[in-house]
């Protein structure tokens, strides 16, 4: 494959990367782009300072790009926000984005450690009335404010943080091969199978994390 297509980093909030196109589909990056009254907004509602070169783009939804058009797509800690069906979506996006040839590359958090984490703290008597505790707020899947009044509601909903779908190394494997990726592998940082993802990579991506790597045929 010629290194001449698209490098997409998708879902790549305040983190960009040189030589690849930078999208995230967080509502507030949209309001920073709204004229006038955009940045004040997003500090009302006290939205990150979204870096210039971040273009709003939703895999989601679909992106403005050609098919078969892509060398590299890139997402770091996105799966795991969105619910099953989205992830579908995605994934389908996602492959018909790449050319042949083409990897896909996703970290995502290790719901397994998460809950061997859990089972070794039930079994301690002095930490087992926390361990519920701990797994909803490491999983990012509880919410431990309120959400009584608007202005709350809508940094939620602007934020995005919560976890809908989690994952292990077996079925994020699994659901790359359902969407028709080849040479589906667990990875680790510097096991990159194209030398353009150390430039968008980083080690504490892998912190609790899990890489699978698959390519379009």
């Amino acid at each position: 494959m010629e290194n001449t297509g698209v490098c997409l980093n998708i879902g790549c909030g305040l983190v960009v990367a040189e030589g690849w196109q930078n999208l995230d589909a967080s509502p507030s990056l949209r309001i920073k782009k709204i004229p006038l009254i955009g940045q004040p907004l997003t500090k009302l509602l006290k939205s990150p300072d979204w870096p210039d070169e971040v273009i709003y783009g939703n895999i989601i939804q679909g992106l403005n790009i050609p098919k078969n058009s892509c060398d590299l797509i890139y997402a770091s800690h996105v799966l795991e926000h969105l619910t099953l069906l989205d992830f579908a979506l995605a994934m389908d996006h996602i492959h018909s984005y790449l050319k042949p040839g083409g990897i896909f590359r996703a970290i995502v958090p290790n719901i397994e450690q998460l809950v061997n984490i859990y089972i070794k703290q039930k079994k301690d008597p002095n930490l087992a009335p926390q361990a519920a505790f701990n797994l909803m707020q490491d999983s990012l899947m509880g919410h431990t404010g309120t959400r009584k009044n608007m202005l709350v509601r809508c940094r939620e909903i602007f934020s995005n943080y919560r976890h809908q779908w989690m994952w292990d190394s077996d079925s994020l494997s699994a659901a790359f091969v359902k969407h028709g990726f080849k040479n589906v592998q667990v990875r680790q940082y510097g096991e990159w199978s194209d030398s353009r993802f150390a430039q968008v990579e980083h080690p504490e991506s892998f912190l609790d994390g899990i890489c699978v790597e698959g390519t379009k045929q």
